[in-house]
């Protein structure tokens, strides 16, 4: 049983989800509301989830189990005899690609081999679909070309980014892609969240997240543009872990400046 997707979990994400008093609680709320409102209206099978292993997609990611259990769930009847298809109690061998959530892997130029793993053990615990972008990176119109042609009914991916990623602050919930783009909505559900909301989140419900954070990064890329966050240094010469970090603001302090332009999903 994997505790973090479990029942009482689950129902532990939804009750805060009502408490109108929390700042998490309502940023729970918010985005739960524009998740089960895209599965709504384009269907599970019409939908899909851009997770590359970062602190943000892994919190939509678990954002996204929770609003499946409760679609599924719609009467106590329903919730025992929904719960073999919830991912905390899907064994990923017996998984078919019928039954995997669609995902969107955008690989990047040199990924760390801890992010690599993170998203495997993630696509096999959250019974992901997952595809891959071919390797090596590439620009991200290509790489929605390529998974346009590999999931044409795809309509809406859901994606992690936040107002103080790079253009975030120009997004809307929900934003079609240009129209010289393939076409799709992107949904952003924790566009609000800030970087303290994030791990307020994943260490309170005790979702696992890539090992990297623990290190002192706390934003990841590539290899060549990831490094350590300075603001995270002791005097003895350590990192603290990325939840530590005081400012917000100062997330990206370990990301080169050629990242700071690159467009997001």
């Amino acid at each position: 049983m994997l505790t973090y997707l479990s029942v009482p979990t689950i129902q532990s994400v939804l009750a805060i989800s009502e408490d109108g008093d929390s700042h998490l609680g309502s940023a729970v709320q918010q985005a739960l509301t524009v998740i089960e409102g895209t599965l709504e209206q384009d269907g599970e099978q019409g939908t899909a989830i851009s997770f590359n292993g970062g602190k943000d997609c892994t919190v939509l990611l678990h954002l996204l189990a929770v609003a499946l259990w409760r679609r599924r769930s719609r009467s106590p009847k329903e919730q025992a005899d929904c719960l073999h298809q919830l991912p905390s109690e899907y064994p990923p061998e017996q998984s078919t690609s019928q039954s995997r959530f669609n995902s969107l892997y955008v690989t990047c130029s040199s990924p760390f081999p801890e992010v690599e793993a993170f998203v495997d053990h993630c696509a096999e615990s959250y019974s992901l679909g997952l595809f891959r972008t071919s390797p090596g990176g590439l620009p991200m119109k290509d790489a929605l070309k390529q998974y346009k042609e590999k999931e044409p009914k795809i309509k809406s991916i859901l994606v992690g980014t936040r107002r103080s990623d790079p253009h975030g602050d120009k997004l809307d919930f929900t934003t079609p892609t240009d129209d010289d783009w393939p076409a799709y909505q992107r949904v952003h559900p924790i566009l609000n969240w800030s970087y303290g909301q994030v791990w307020e989140y994943l260490r309170r419900f005790e979702v696992p997240y890539c090992d990297l954070y623990n290190r002192g990064y706390t934003s990841l890329g590539s290899t060549f543009n990831t490094f350590l966050n300075p603001a995270l240094r002791n005097e003895d010469g350590q990192y603290k872990p990325a939840y530590e970090l005081e400012d917000g603001s100062k997330e990206r302090c370990g990301r080169s400046r050629s990242y700071q332009t690159t467009p997001a999903l």
